[in-house]
């Protein structure tokens, strides 16, 4: 052996300072370990808490792009609705434009019992090619309702001839039987 253990020979070695070296290097080594898992401990912790609040993030991302899209979805059926009332109000337009007077006057023309005078016309159009009408008229006597009422019903030109109110002389009208009517019209190019 080299440098065996017998420690009474001489010159004597002194190895306690190597040795001393060697303790204070291996005890910072284990100080610097110690501090180096401790670092590593502290850095998953926080590694961990983001993650966690990168999957929330990630979560309510996903919860925002649905509620989005739920959004963009009732938006667009929002407009397809007011395109399609925006298309019946000028289907409506168009129905009126179109709407011929003078057929309709002519046909009441030709209904109308001769004692009678219409003193209010009011049409009101619809989504159907029927237009509703709201006629006011006056008779002489009181037997002139009922035939007004049946000669409209015999026209094929009208439906649902409805007898809305009535009022006579003896209710104040100085003029005679007066009466409303609410009936559909048939235009001729719709019958």
């Amino acid at each position: 052996m080299i440098g065996g253990w017998n420690f009474a020979r001489r010159p004597f070695r002194n190895e306690r300072p190597v040795l001393a070296t060697i303790a204070v290097a291996l005890l910072a080594g284990l100080v610097l370990l110690a501090a180096n898992v401790n670092l590593y401990v502290g850095f998953s912790k926080r590694v961990q808490g983001t993650r966690a609040e990168i999957d929330r993030l990630e979560t309510r991302r996903a919860r925002a792009d649905r509620s989005a899209e739920q959004a963009r979805s009732a938006l667009n059926t929002y407009k397809l609705s007011a395109l399609a009332e925006e298309s019946a109000g000028l289907q409506t337009i168009v129905r009126e434009r179109r709407f011929s007077w003078l057929a309709l006057l002519a046909q009441l023309e030709r209904s109308l019992p001769t004692d009678v005078r219409l003193t209010r016309l009011n049409p009101h159009f619809g989504t159907s090619d029927a237009v509703e009408v709201d006629l006011a008229v006056e008779g002489r006597t009181g037997d002139s309702v009922v035939r007004t009422i049946a000669a409209l019903s015999k026209s094929p030109a009208f439906q649902r001839v409805d007898l809305r109110s009535e009022a006579t002389p003896e209710h104040g009208v100085p003029e005679g039987y007066t009466f409303q009517i609410l009936l559909r019209y048939l235009p001729p190019e719709s019958r």
